[in-house]
């Protein structure tokens, strides 16, 4: 397993399949796990895939001596790339990780070819309230009962008390057990409340792709409106009008690459192909 170092911490980071780099950076619980699913087809497409976990999280060390922020894991993820030898890479960015993948593209044009991005660009007292909640449930109940919440509000509608989401939670519980620590994750969450990047996406260089379902029990809820599809591409649009967007129809949001993995894997390539015409 490939480790590198980075202001004196291990990071893991794993190069797999050949072809057209694809950085992928997934959630705060899931991280590389979010696109387990849709390796096989991504592969099968032509890319070479780069996982990695800043620091805090996942396989990279779970150090922490001073509060974590989005500018250290940035050079967390230059650090991987650099030790994976990619000098320049597409990046696929999603859910609460999307602002490193932003933050990545606006401070290294040059090491970018496109940006793949759910739309979440900065915080507000929704994400303050939901990250409140995960840190409760957490430190009362422990990294599984993550999977509860999550599955029911940003899998798809029809997905709600099935089979298939019992499924998914006994899938990503694991993971979230894995990748979580209590003792670092209150500084991760803290950090990714202090984030504001709407400088950062007015002034993307680089060819922008939102890419997200159009399915899940938060476009719903007018207490989640603040993360709903409509919401989200609408404010990030406002910002970068040239943006394209390619949604997953009756995915869910950042979760359709586990629900569609086959489907969501072509319209990023599809998405990714046009862009470099």
């Amino acid at each position: 397993m490939p480790y590198t170092t980075n202001d004196g911490h291990r990071l893991w980071y794993e190069v797999r399949g050949s072809g057209e780099p694809l950085t992928l950076i997934g959630g705060f619980a899931l991280l590389h796990d979010q696109f387990e699913l849709c390796l096989p087809h991504l592969h099968r497409l032509g890319y070479a895939t780069i996982d990695w976990n800043y620091r805090g999280s996942g396989r990279s060390d779970w150090t922490l001596v001073r509060p974590y922020c989005l500018e250290d894991w940035v050079e967390d993820m230059r650090a991987s790339l650099d030790a994976a030898g990619i000098a320049k890479t597409n990046i696929w960015a999603t859910s609460t990780s999307s602002v490193i993948g932003t933050r990545f593209a606006a401070k290294y044009p040059e090491r970018v070819k496109t940006l793949v991005t759910y739309p979440w660009y900065k915080a507000d007292r929704y994400w303050q309230d939901l990250f409140d909640a995960v840190e409760g449930i957490c430190r009362m109940f422990g990294p599984r009962a993550l999977s509860r919440i999550f599955a029911g509000s940003v899998l798809p509608k029809a997905l709600q008390y099935t089979p298939a989401q019992i499924e998914y939670e006994q899938w990503s519980g694991a993971k979230y057990e894995a990748n979580l620590n209590l003792t670092t994750l209150k500084s991760t969450l803290a950090a990714l409340l202090a984030i504001d990047l709407t400088g950062d996406v007015r002034n993307l260089k680089c060819p922008t792709v939102l890419l997200l379902g159009n399915d899940s029990a938060l476009n719903a809820m007018e207490s989640k409106k603040a993360a709903s599809f409509d919401v989200l591409t609408s404010d990030f649009l406002r910002l970068k009008p040239d943006a394209k967007v390619a949604v997953v129809p009756g995915a869910g949001s950042t979760y359709c690459m586990i629900t569609k993995p086959e489907e969501t894997a072509k319209i990023l390539h599809d998405a990714l192909q046009a862009t470099h015409r």
